[in-house]
């Protein structure tokens, strides 16, 4: 038995063991250090036959085996498997819980006695403890009864107090590290994350930010290779837009298939949704299982995380070919909280690269728009008076009767076929070339380094020819045909803006002349065919010689099935062209700025009708009358219909002005002001075109309409669908809950009047019923009486 024939120690042995240890105890560094010096060289001095030191686990709640010397371990070695002692458990726990040390005679009087390898028959049990808190049990057991005295305690205890003052002080010095180290962490994931925010407003375009992304993500783990995988909106597919690599270099941009046969690593990565750590020995497992497949050098060690939502998932991929520098978990934790800040990063970085585009760009079409033509034409000009050769064209393309597209098919099917004319267009020019979409059913054609006049004949002839094609719906066929304005520049001064304007009043001449053809704009008969100055020069003329005349289109009311209102229509029947379609002439008043001076007109001639025909009027007639944006704010039309409520106001009952969705928002605060002086004179106000933009269901909530006239759109899409139905049965009861009279435009056939009569739609119009008409065969009908059913 160790030391067993050895003097037991004098009371100097004692007090050298104590200040040879408190010496020695200044040398050591390390909590481990101090606990085994302790086991081997204090305590086996005092002829002991063996110890057990235990440190207290504060998360645990429990005593952890530390370190042992003598026959509980008689080959020094350290403890593979430490015992574990609950706070209360046997006379260990029990001096740990009450922090009072004891000496146990006789093992075989005390119940709390624990039994380990073998019976031992007395037990000396000290705790260490500084300023109340537990740091741990010194315990020695030995075979004899009656081993240990009272010197041996106050040795054992003495020491146990200075190890629990060093091993508290550097316990502290270890947490204070921790602190340290993880307060650096933060600042320094800190300062990542505002460097990963600050990209979005520092970069310019998405590779950059991605290369500057990989740089941040580098300063908190190691990125040498590196890469991010976005899921298409399919999800049946990924692609890489950035990636660096030291061995393989993958296409960036290039697309990778999630369907059929075994996944890629970031494949399943992505499918799986959850972050994976890995290390080569288990990529090969996996791959050899058939998981996984490696496309290029299988690491030796990777990491994905994913990160994003609906609308934009992807993984972020750091790896390692070299055996010296594994990943761990703390890598993984600190990649997945950095991968929510660049999934933001990222969406917002799309987001506005996305508005850079569209400030640039059409949505419909993804055509570049009128400000980047602009800025394209001008840059043209610029070089062709450089190299002083070459010659430009600018082409103006407007889609004939468009508005009959509309108006029949419905707003989806015009998006459409606006699409499929745009890539017609597209096919008939050069790569080189620029097509634009200018808004509504416009196009614009920038032809560079042209040979001769001959050759944009010949381009201009092939777009004629693709546009009136016929285009194929599953509502049908569709035929269109266009107009299309043409001028060049060659060389001297002249602005963009300028030749913009020569292309358009090219095609306005080439659509009076008949559509479906092409103007060519010459410089040196500018005076004679301007057609914006000889439309407003004609205007003022066919005001003046009532070129201008209004037709009425009735309107009944589907209950009754007689007529209770109707509405003006504007007509011109020009000297030259003849009659004239408003959808020619009203956008180039709007450009000029004379639709004000048209709605007094209008306004005026509706006003000498109800006048003249008051007798035949009922009492709920209106004839609704169509104001435009620019004269509903006018001060000049309102000044009109003051003077009518000054001196006939009973006339102004039978009136009702008609406006759009654009009107509103143009000046929300004006329209609602006139709104509330016209009510007020006893004009009525209608909401036309409902449906065909804007949030008009906030509209006619705010706003005291009476009556809501509803778009032709939505009565063509009447019977395709019980979707439909419910649409427009749900804009007919708020209405009514309103007390907002509807009007549905555009009733063409027997089957859509009897739906809408069955939807309590109140009122209804369209040719289904009767055509416009004139004054005087409106009056006859009032006259009559007649029945619509």
């Amino acid at each position: 038995m160790l030391l067993k024939n050895k003097i037991l120690p004098s009371e100097q042995d004692y007090l050298n063991i104590v200040s040879s240890f408190a010496i020695d105890l200044l040398k050591m560094n390390t909590i481990d250090e101090i606990i085994w010096h302790a086991a081997k060289n204090v305590v086996a001095k005092l002829g002991f036959e063996d110890v057990v030191i235990y440190l207290y686990n504060e998360r645990k709640s429990k005593l952890i085996q530390a370190a042992t010397y003598g026959n509980k371990n008689p080959c020094e070695e350290d403890i593979l498997s430490p015992l574990e002692i609950t706070l209360g458990q046997g006379i260990v726990g029990q001096v740990a819980l009450s922090q009072q040390a004891r000496i146990i005679a006789d093992t075989r009087l005390e119940t709390s006695y624990i039994v380990d390898d073998e019976v031992r028959l007395s037990e000396l049990t000290v705790p260490m403890v500084v300023d109340g808190k537990l740091i741990g049990v010194i315990d020695s057991e030995h075979p004899q009864a009656n081993f240990y005295d009272e010197e041996q305690l106050k040795v054992v205890m003495a020491i146990a107090s200075m190890m629990a003052t060093q091993i508290s002080h550097f316990d502290m010095v270890i947490q204070l590290e921790k602190v340290i180290d993880k307060l650096e962490y933060s600042s320094k994931i800190q300062d990542s994350l505002f460097e990963i925010a600050e990209l979005i407003f520092t970069t310019d375009n998405i590779q950059t930010f991605y290369k500057k992304l990989h740089k941040a993500i580098s300063r908190l783990t190691f990125a040498n290779n590196f890469y991010i995988a976005l899921l298409a909106e399919d999800e049946k597919s990924f692609l890489i837009p950035y990636c660096v690599d030291e061995k393989d270099g993958l296409i960036e941009n290039e697309q990778h298939s999630l369907e059929g046969g075994i996944p890629s690593i970031s494949g399943y990565v992505l499918q799986s949704n959850l972050p994976l750590l890995i290390n080569k020995e288990q990529i090969e497992e996996r791959v050899a299982n058939g998981e996984i497949c490696i496309i290029g050098s299988i690491p030796e060690a990777w990491l994905g995380v994913p990160f994003g939502d609906e609308s934009l998932r992807g993984i972020v991929v750091v790896q390692s070919y070299a055996s010296g520098y594994i990943f761990t978990e703390k890598d993984e934790q600190l990649l997945s909280f950095v991968a929510k800040h660049i999934h933001n990063a990222i969406e917002r970085m799309q987001t506005k690269s996305d508005l850079q585009f569209l400030a640039l760009h059409d949505p419909l079409t993804q055509l570049p728009n009128r400000l980047l033509f602009s800025d394209r034409v001008e840059q043209a000009i610029v070089r062709t008076k450089r190299n002083n050769n070459g010659l430009i064209a600018v082409l103006f393309l407007d889609l004939d009767r468009f508005k009959q597209v509309n108006d029949t098919y419905g707003h989806y099917i015009g998006d459409q076929l606006l699409k499929t004319i745009a890539t017609r267009i597209q096919g008939c020019i050069r790569a080189s070339d620029t097509l634009c979409r200018l808004g509504g059913d416009e196009f614009a054609v920038l032809l560079e380094n042209i040979r001769s006049k001959r050759d944009v004949e010949k381009i201009v002839n092939y777009i004629i020819e693709a546009v009136q094609q016929k285009v194929s719906f599953d509502k049908g066929n569709i035929n269109t045909s266009t107009s299309v304005g043409v001028t060049f520049y060659e060389h001297g001064e002249i602005s963009t803006k300028d030749l913009l304007i020569q292309a358009d009043e090219a095609m306005y001449r080439a659509k009076l002349n008949g559509r479906n053809q092409a103007f060519y704009y010459e410089a040196s008969d500018e005076e004679s065919y301007s057609a914006s100055y000889r439309l407003e020069r004609d205007f003022l003329s066919a005001i003046a010689q009532e070129d201008l005349y209004l037709v009425f289109q009735p309107i009944i009311d589907l209950k009754l099935g007689k007529i209770c209102s109707a509405e003006a229509l504007i007509r011109w029947h020009h000297h030259e062209h003849g009659l004239l379609a408003p959808d020619l002439f009203l956008p180039e008043l709007h450009r000029s700025g004379y639709l004000p001076d048209l709605d007094i007109y209008v306004f005026e001639k509706a006003m000498a009708f109800i006048t003249a025909h008051k007798a035949q009027l009922g009492d709920d007639f209106c004839l609704n009358i169509n104001i435009s944006g620019q004269g509903f704010s006018e001060p000049k039309l309102m000044e009109k219909i003051q003077h009518y409520y000054q001196y006939s106001s009973h006339l102004l009952s039978h009136l009702c002005i008609e406006i759009t969705e654009q009107t509103i928002v143009d000046n929300v605060e004006a329209t609602q002001k006139t709104i509330e002086q016209l009510h007020t004179m006893g004009v009525k106000v209608a909401l036309d075109d409902f449906g065909t933009g804007y949030s008009s269901l906030s509209y006619i909530n705010h706003f005291t309409f009476n009556i809501l006239k509803i778009d032709r759109s939505f009565i063509n899409n009447l019977i395709k669908g019980p979707n439909n139905t419910i649409i427009l049965e749900t804009i007919i009861q708020l209405s009514k809950s309103l007390g907002i009279k509807t009007v549905a435009e555009g009733i063409e056939t027997q089957s859509q009047f009897n739906s809408l009569k069955q939807l309590n739609c109140d009122k209804g119009q369209g040719y289904y019923m009767v055509k416009p008409v004139t004054s005087k065969e409106l009056a006859q009908l009032l006259i009559e009486n007649k029945q619509f059913n």
